[in-house]
């Protein structure tokens, strides 16, 4: 960061800003001309897994309606879950700091009501109607009808590691820990730092005449937390686009039937300057911060700006056949592209002016490739 004095306040700009926008240097500033395109690297602030880790349970779950009676054509039926519900403390779900190992936490986990969504079909798979059934999980009470010693036992302890620690939640002037359910309702559809939990569910057979469901449970306790990474960018999500044009031409049915509008300006890449070296050297040289680096970049300093303007690559490469022994087909032209020592470490000019031959040959001016005295591009 680069910090100021501006009157009584300090001002500080980010390493992106301050690199382009240099006080007495002619250089970008991208507060007034944000650059427009993708960034090399793309940074990120997204959450991040630091640890997992799940469970399988089973239970027969009642639908609460009498199918047969009721939804006389159902033949089939999916399943999926959307919420969960659990109470903390000694009687319900805890969250305790293992002894001797801070960055850890032992979970236990028991009587965990969850919410299913349960869809039913007709023999053409056409939607009959939705059923939203609950189940207890983990009961604590072993004389409860879904509890099962195997599939579905009264609780379960599990060991997660979480190095920044749980969130928590304020009742009358106290913190107590919680776990934060993911799920599929407006309330808990969110992912949150600290420790979090979701399922799946899965559809193990649907009896029609008794109207249950046997439904397989997986549990996964996961940390996360958000953290700044950069990756590689290869550039925007192409949107598919539907048209909804008519016959009648006016402005508003082309921009109807044209391109999406897209977000233009680039973001600030966070990382140390691209050519911070550069800009070192160049304060030395009392030149301008870009002048350096565009010669490193093979492009040229904007007469406006004094910005590296990028010059479109010219086809420096053979402009004529090449004949077996090197040269063009029609003669003059050198061999010296032929090389893979000269491909790999020449310059943009050392490849223009190697086919320099007889009149008409590739000619390196003004930071172009010419050909014949017109740029190949």
């Amino acid at each position: 960061m680069a910090k100021c004095k501006c009157g009584n306040r300090p001002r500080i700009r980010s390493n992106a800003v301050q690199s382009m926008h240099t006080k007495g240097k002619k250089c970008c500033d991208v507060c007034t001309s944000p650059a427009c395109g993708d960034p090399k690297m793309l940074s990120i602030f997204a959450p991040v897994i630091y640890d997992e880790i799940g469970i399988n349970l089973c239970t027969m779950v009642e639908l609460g309606v009498d199918i047969p009676a009721t939804y006389s054509t159902v033949t089939s039926a999916t399943i999926r879950v959307i919420d969960a519900n659990f109470e903390y403390g000694t009687e319900g779900v805890t969250i305790e700091p293992i002894a001797g190992r801070t960055n850890c936490y032992l979970i236990t986990l028991t009587d965990i009501t969850i919410r299913f969504a349960v869809q039913l079909y007709d023999a053409a798979c056409r939607l009959v109607t939705a059923l939203y059934p609950e189940a207890l999980f983990l009961p604590s009470n072993t004389e409860a009808e879904t509890y099962d010693e195997d599939t579905n036992p009264s609780s379960v302890e599990l060991e997660i590691f979480a190095p920044y620690g749980i969130s928590y939640e304020e009742e009358g002037g106290n913190f107590i820990p919680i776990i934060n359910y993911i799920g599929f309702t407006q309330m808990n559809d969110m992912i949150r730092q600290g420790i979090n939990l979701y399922s799946f569910a899965k559809l193990l057979e649907f009896d029609i005449d008794s109207s249950t469901i046997t439904a397989g449970l997986t549990l996964v306790l996961q940390s996360a937390y958000f953290t700044g990474y950069k990756i590689e960018s290869a550039g925007k999500v192409e949107i598919p686009k539907g048209s909804i044009i008519r016959s009648e031409n006016s402005e508003c049915l082309r921009f109807v039937a044209g391109d999406l509008l897209n977000l233009e300006i680039k973001p600030l890449d966070l990382g140390a300057p691209y050519f911070d070296e550069c800009n070192k050297k160049s304060c030395k040289k009392k030149e301008s911060a870009c002048s350096e680096c565009c010669k490193q970049d093979e492009s040229e300093e904007d007469e406006n700006t004094g910005c590296c303007a990028h010059r479109d690559k010219c086809n420096y490469g053979r402009t004529r056949e090449i004949g077996r022994n090197g040269f063009g087909a029609n003669g003059g032209f050198t061999n010296c592209l032929q090389s893979e020592d000269f491909e790999e470490t020449a310059t943009y000019q050392e490849r223009c002016e190697c086919n320099r031959g007889q009149e008409g040959g590739s000619q390196y001016q003004n930071g172009c490739c010419h050909n014949g005295g017109r740029k190949c591009n």
